[in-house]
């Protein structure tokens, strides 16, 4: 019993200092109306966690958002994607607000950034400014929310950060009493991880999933050795149909605390150990998200507190072991899942060593690995844990190279590691030359140069890896030409095939003008009203060009 409430008052520091350390601290309702969220704070996305709150913002976009504190506006940004128009607030009591997918800006800071626009003819803009120069009060209307930059539907991104902007914390905590939330998380499938080469699943050195059913599981598993749990939930509030993380995971196995999760903070360089603590591989491969209970090696993510074997759990004995999971969310509601595993003795497989090349790399030493066509270099740390990894060397599709396979999943990297492909015969110009990611029957570029016969690249991850070409330019085509004249806006449509957009520019009349760009939907907007374009005839050019410098020139006569 002294063990279970160590460990449990060990696992409350996970939660409980940010909330102890700013209870005197308030901030404001960012909008008049009732407030709901379309996203909460945590959330696992692709490479990196969700820094804040969506609210919502009924279906509409050009809602007023008030001020939440006193403080000044220190920074303006406008990007293809992303946060699409945002604002950085920094406020008198020592936090930054940001607000994300703006419609408009303040009139006086709109004024900025269209200056700035023209002055570095870019439509993407990033400005900091100083504390005198737009102070924010409490209460007062602050921007207009909107649907910019990625996102999909009108809603206002908001986040809470300290004073660098690099630390995150959850606005939960400022806004747990204005939301509704009766209705506690719910699991629906739970895994059980084998330690490679430590561990057995039914038999297998592969992870066995499992449907939970009735808040059980109903077959009992017959595991052996060093062995770790995961578990697919979600999370529900009143008066939505959205789904939301769970707040808090907490992993007890034979009565004894071995895991548990609170995600109230995280920092900007921690967003890639999402990577590490949910189940990578089969995000990539099934598209579902699993929170693993055990923490890896090197994965120094604060929001996870483990017991001294990591969470995992040593199975020694031919018995049940029971295993609790329980889920809570912001607000207190809370479920809980009981299943249990046997042990059973049984032999521990290590791979499949039939095919290719075996290497081991150590997730603390700089690792190379070299063939005649290839080398790989991964700095130390980079690695989340020890990865036993298979190379399989195989004649390429694209003809610039041989294609090599790293391992039978994708192994993700904290930051990145060095990928060079030995060109074997040249048929284009060698600016065309990318080293492509392959999946399936397609792919995706991660980018690269050539120098002297390789084609060198940063990747985030290993998968399988080719030398492709891209020599085809982007494409822009015009979208219901017929009603620019009326609308006074000229629609165009920018899509690249092969690699990724590097840069665009709008010119009338052989003169620079603004034009937006959203990436979720590759539409270039001029609007001819806000240009203060005049009435007449007019040359429209524009140039876009890709990652591989090819280029692509739209030249049309319009009407206003």
């Amino acid at each position: 019993m002294k063990n279970i409430i160590v460990a449990f008052l060990l696992a409350m520091t996970v939660a409980l200092p940010l909330h102890a350390q700013h209870d005197s601290v308030s901030l404001a309702r960012p909008f008049d109306f009732d407030l709901l969220l379309s996203g909460n704070f945590g959330e696992l996305r692709s490479n990196h966690f969700h820094g804040g709150l969506d609210f919502k913002t009924q279906g509409v976009v050009g809602k007023p958002i008030r001020g939440v504190a006193d403080g000044y506006i220190c920074r303006a940004s406008v990007q293809w994607g992303g946060y699409g128009q945002a604002l950085y607030v920094m406020h008198d009591n020592g936090y930054m607000t940001v607000y994300g997918h703006l419609d408009r800006f303040p009139r006086a800071v709109e004024e900025r950034i269209r200056a700035w626009q023209y002055d570095n003819e870019s439509f993407a803009a990033d400005i900091t400014f100083g504390p005198t120069e737009f102070r924010v009060k409490k209460g007062e209307v602050l921007a207009y929310a909107g649907n910019t930059g990625y996102s999909f539907g009108p809603h206002l991104h908001f986040e809470v950060r300290d004073s660098t902007g690099e630390e995150l914390y959850d606005p939960m905590r400022f806004y747990h009493s204005y939301l509704k939330d009766r209705r506690a998380p719910v699991a629906s499938k739970v895994a059980i991880y084998p330690q490679e080469g430590w561990g057995v699943v039914n038999g297998g050195a592969v992870e066995k999933v499992c449907m939970l059913k009735n808040g059980s599981v109903a077959d009992t598993v017959a595991v052996w050795g060093r062995v770790g749990f995961g578990i697919k939930a979600t999370d529900y509030m009143d008066n939505t149909n959205n789904r939301y993380g769970v707040y808090r995971i907490e992993l007890i196995v034979d009565d004894s605390l071995r895991f548990v999760s609170c995600m109230d903070r995280f920092s900007f360089k921690e967003n890639r150990l999402i990577n590490s603590w949910a189940d990578y591989t089969r995000y990539v491969r099934d598209g579902e998200w699993f929170q693993r209970s055990y923490v890896a090696d090197n994965n120094p993510l604060r929001v996870l507190w483990a017991d001294n074997a990591r969470g995992w759990v040593k199975v020694e004995e031919e018995r049940l072991y029971k295993v609790v999971y329980r889920l809570s969310d912001y607000h207190g509601n809370c479920n809980e899942y009981c299943f249990y595993v046997r042990g059973v003795r049984q032999d521990i497989p290590f791979g499949n060593v039939d095919e290719g090349h075996w290497h081991c790399l150590l997730w603390f030493l700089d690792n190379s690995l070299e063939y005649d066509g290839m080398r790989l270099d991964v700095p130390a740390g980079e690695l989340f844990g020890t990865t036993a990894m298979r190379v399989v060397e195989q004649a390429g599709c694209y003809g610039f190279s041989r294609r090599y396979s790293f391992g039978d999943d994708v192994v993700p990297f904290l930051h990145g590691a060095r990928l060079s492909l030995k060109v074997d015969s040249l048929g284009v110009d060698t600016s065309k030359l990318y080293i492509k990611s392959i999946k399936g029957k397609g792919g995706y570029t991660v980018g690269g140069k050539y120098t002297d016969g390789w084609v060198v690249a940063d990747v985030k991850a290993l998968g399988c890896f080719e030398v492709a070409a891209d020599t085809i330019a982007p494409r822009i085509t015009p979208v219901r030409e017929k009603q620019w004249a009326r609308s006074g806006r000229v629609v165009l449509a920018l899509s690249e095939k092969e690699t990724s957009l590097r840069s665009f520019r709008g010119t009338l009349d052989g003169e620079f003008v603004l034009m937006g760009y959203s990436s979720k939907n590759g539409r270039l907007e001029l609007d001819l009203k806000r240009e203060k374009v005049r009435r007449g005839k007019h040359l429209l050019r524009v140039e876009a060009v890709d990652a591989c410098g090819n280029v692509c020139v739209y030249e049309k006569s319009i009407i206003y």
